[in-house]
């Protein structure tokens, strides 16, 4: 007994339909794509970098694709698009940071306990501790001075493109990474002497 589906002379196949009224290849979805492939490795880096750890990261990110995607018809077709993902990363970052009042301002006390707790000798010499320590500290900074920071000294961004991302002044941008590097000279210098 033959099934229908086992009879060559039946035809199960579903028709596919596509909107003709614009290439794929032209469509904003398909740009958007392309800004995504080019530039979200990168992006995704950077989450991690202000985020600190990968779930707080994933969030951050989706987070940022998702306005991205929202905000993407607007944008202008000469617009930089890497330094307009940066910038909706980093004032996602902040805002979220805002909200939930997650990061309370560097005070002299916890920078005196980051500073006071020294490791035994042996794991002082460890560069991987002071590393963790570091980037514990970095946490802990203010949202927009730990965004100046990443952007410039990991990511090597100059002053005017941090305060476009920052929407704020050069000089502002310029103190964000001044009082960034001021406290973790502070906490740390005395563990960098040779």
């Amino acid at each position: 007994m033959a099934l229908p589906m086992d009879d060559p002379s039946h035809d199960t196949s579903v028709p596919i339909t596509r909107r003709t009224s614009e290439p794929v290849e032209n469509s904003g979805n398909g740009l958007f794509t392309s800004m995504i492939e080019r530039f979200g490795d990168e992006i995704y880096r950077f989450a991690c970098q202000l985020a600190g750890n990968g779930t707080d990261a994933d969030d951050l990110y989706q987070e940022t694709l998702l306005k991205a995607f929202r905000a993407f018809d607007r944008l202008a077709a000469d617009a930089n698009h890497r330094a307009w993902l940066y910038k909706i990363c980093s004032n996602t970052f902040i805002s979220d940071r805002r909200k939930h009042g997650r990061v309370a301002p560097m005070n002299d006390e916890l920078a005196e306990t980051l500073t006071a707790s020294s490791p035994d000798p042996a794991s002082a010499l460890d560069a991987r501790d002071l590393l963790r320590e570091v980037e514990r500290f970095v946490d802990a900074l203010p949202p927009k001075q730990r965004v100046a920071l990443v952007l410039r000294k990991h990511h090597e961004y100059g002053y005017a493109d941090i305060a476009g991302i920052l929407n704020s002044s050069e000089a502002a941008a310029r103190a964000n990474v001044h009082e960034a590097l001021m406290k973790l000279r502070g906490a740390f210098a005395h563990r960098m002497e040779v």
